[in-house]
């Protein structure tokens, strides 16, 4: 601030040296206000930053788990179907295979009986 900023009627009432010290009280006490200002308004930038961070943490958490357990449910109904076609094919194999012992056994009781 300069002191031609200051109104007539109170430079004259003041005087030059009293409007230069009132402007340089004016200005030395907006730059300690200006930087109050600054340092609350970095706090509180700061503590809402790690509050967004804290909750992107855990949403990030929250949306890994989900998809885990969705993979993971996946991978096991996957592994039962395999499973099930595993069981189903060895069935259908034994069954096979004692088809054949019953055949194979019954030619070889005829011919000893022959």
């Amino acid at each position: 601030m300069d002191t031609a900023d200051v109104p007539t009627a109170l430079r004259e009432r003041l005087g030059d040296s009293a409007t230069a010290g009132l402007v340089e009280l004016l200005d030395n006490t907006k730059r300690e206000w200006s930087a109050d200002v600054m340092a609350i308004v970095g706090e509180r930038f700061a503590r809402r930053l790690v509050e967004e961070t804290s909750g992107l943490r855990v949403e990030m958490v929250t949306s890994v788990r989900v998809e885990m357990a969705e993979g993971l449910a996946s991978v096991r109904r996957d592994m039962a179907e395999g499973f099930a076609a595993v069981r189903q094919e060895m069935a259908q194999q034994r069954v096979e295979l004692l088809k054949w012992a019953f055949v194979f056994w019954m030619a070889s009781s005829s011919r000893w009986s022959v």
